[in-house]
């Protein structure tokens, strides 16, 4: 599984290049630079690392389908909670068009996770302590500190302001600027998943590729002004087929 969350983070960078940037050269730049990190030497193995990375680069490889967006963004949501915080940026970036469908999407996703958690749970209570850690139902005082908060010289209490400034800058980020295009969607993303690791409780700062390949994209990246919501999505859910109804009524 890490293998393969590497291998799409990989291709979904270059695919990201070669789709949303008009140059191949630029996805692969990136992914070559990505590949060249120490983090991605010494992380190669980590599941909880490179899975929650590869389904965010791959809901914006896939953002002009808003629902499979939202259906990657909901299974990140299910593997690790933290980019439950993407929801308010992802959900402006949609507002003009396809908001609908981007949160059908990861209500969907979301449905079919507890729908497996459900079946593969042995009881009732287990069940239920899986999904209060799916979707992260913890208080932060409640929570067990490892990493930089885990030091005897750093107290706790800090994290609760550290966690509001998160909070604020969610809110900012979800609305100014209005509209938001490609561009700005890259950046914020990589912005808010960066962020989630000041206060993190266990190794807060380690997780990189969740932001990291996103990062280098939004450095490689040209000018995506013209790429907002209301230009390049279809007012459609299957405009292919609208498209044909319309050939086929004008003949």
């Amino acid at each position: 599984m890490a293998i393969i969350a590497q291998l799409l983070i990989v291709g979904g960078m270059v695919m990201i290049g070669w789709r949303h940037f008009e140059s191949t050269r630029l996805g692969i730049a990136a992914a070559v630079l990505y590949l060249l990190m120490p983090y991605t030497a010494i992380m190669t193995g980590r599941v909880d690392h490179a899975l929650p990375g590869a389904l965010i680069v791959w809901a914006i490889a896939s953002y002009r389908r808003p629902f499979i967006a939202g259906g990657l963004i909901g299974l990140a949501i299910g593997t690790i909670y933290y980019p439950v915080f993407l929801l308010p940026l992802w959900c402006s970036f949609y507002w003009e068009r396809g908001v609908r469908r981007f949160a059908l999407g990861v209500s969907a996703a979301l449905a079919a996770l507890v729908v497996g958690l459900w079946f593969t749970s042995p009881s009732l209570a287990i069940f239920a302590g899986q999904l209060r850690q799916m979707f992260g139902w913890i208080f932060p005082s409640a929570v067990s500190l490892e990493g930089f908060w885990a030091f005897p010289a750093y107290d706790p209490v800090f994290r609760l302001p550290v966690l509001a400034g998160f909070l604020v800058m969610m809110a900012t980020l979800a609305i100014w600027p209005s509209p938001k295009h490609l561009g700005t969607l890259m950046s914020c993303t990589a912005a808010v998943l960066l962020g989630s690791q000041f206060w993190k409780a266990h190794n807060g700062g380690l997780f990189l590729a969740w932001f990291l390949p996103v990062l280098l994209l939004v450095v490689f990246r040209p000018n995506l002004e013209n790429r907002v919501a209301l230009r390049v999505l279809d007012a459609d859910w299957f405009p292919s087929r609208r498209r044909q109804q319309g050939l086929r009524g004008a003949a």
